[in-house]
């Protein structure tokens, strides 16, 4: 990992981004980015509202985001920080891709709950579908390198690259590999039409466990890990369980891919990435 990039909002949860993104740096020995965008719009709604010129109010609001980062780290050496105008997804992609960035970290999204009504990651969904590399999501401020690192699993070629991103991010965490079988209601009903029992249900779903067992197995054996991987395969509505582990007492970091490869192989659908990363209880992950 030789760039990574940390977006800004500078405000609740800068402060985690910050530290965990210097953190990363560090450890990596990688060259830091701090980046801080404003919307283009709203600069100009502003300049209009208050009969200023918008050169000047765009000077201005530059000058105050660097004083609120050296405010925020209380007059700690940082690198120089990057102010630009116009939709946060789409500047965010545009200088992670012009920099070479590996890694792109931000907070959950607390600018989008707060502009216009818009609903609590909105900002960071778009960011996940801009970019082409790993996006880290920090929730919460660092105390110590990620411990333990939880990867979602569904066999699909983007959550095994989300497991390969998070294991770059965090090399010495104790690694727990996780599948979620689940078998939704409309497949169900579905093949009670068919005729099938629900005892034949059960052993579809027993089946899907057991394969995702030996599957599992098979995958943290392809993992130069010394024996420090777990397995575990969970029988539950993949959204639901992942959000519970994200909560647990061993859960500094979860790696999830943007999406699977099929709703009976439990797989990691977007919509499952879009619940982490508004309700997780802790880091998430998302892999490219």
């Amino acid at each position: 990992m030789k760039t990574i990039l940390a977006a800004l909002d500078l405000e609740g949860d800068s402060e985690a981004v910050l530290m965990r993104a210097l953190q990363l740096a560090q450890t990596h020995s990688a060259e830091l980015v701090l980046l801080h965008v404003l919307e283009a719009g709203e600069l100009k709604q502003a300049a209009t509202a208050y009969g200023c010129a918008e050169d000047g109010l765009r000077n201005l609001l530059e000058r105050q985001a660097r004083e609120a980062l050296d405010t925020l780290l209380d007059g700690l050496a940082h690198p120089a920080l990057q102010v630009e105008f116009g939709p946060a997804h789409v500047v965010i992609g545009e200088v992670a891709a012009a920099i070479g960035a590996d890694l792109v970290v931000m907070g959950p999204g607390n600018r989008a709950r707060m502009l216009k009504g818009r609903a609590l990651g909105t900002t960071v969904d778009r960011v996940v579908r801009s970019l082409s590399v790993p996006l880290l999501v920090v929730r919460s401020l660092p105390e110590l390198p990620y411990r333990h690192l939880t990867a979602a699993v569904d066999f699909s070629p983007q959550s095994t690259a989300a497991l390969h991103a998070a294991r770059r991010v965090a090399p010495s965490a104790a690694l727990r590999l996780v599948h979620v079988v689940h078998v939704p209601e409309p497949f169900q009903q579905a093949m009670l039409r068919a005729g099938a029992s629900h005892a034949d249900i059960e052993s579809f779903r027993t089946g899907l466990y057991d394969k995702a067992r030996d599957d599992l197995a098979a995958l943290a054996g392809t993992l130069d890990e010394a024996g420090r991987v777990v397995t575990r395969v969970i029988k539950n509505e993949p959204g639901a369980a992942l959000l519970r582990m994200s909560k647990g007492p061993r859960a500094d970091l979860i790696a999830v891919g943007t999406d699977g490869r099929g709703a009976v192989r439990s797989a990691l659908l977007g919509r499952v990435t879009r619940r982490l990363l508004s309700e997780a209880g802790c880091d998430v992950l998302v892999g490219r």
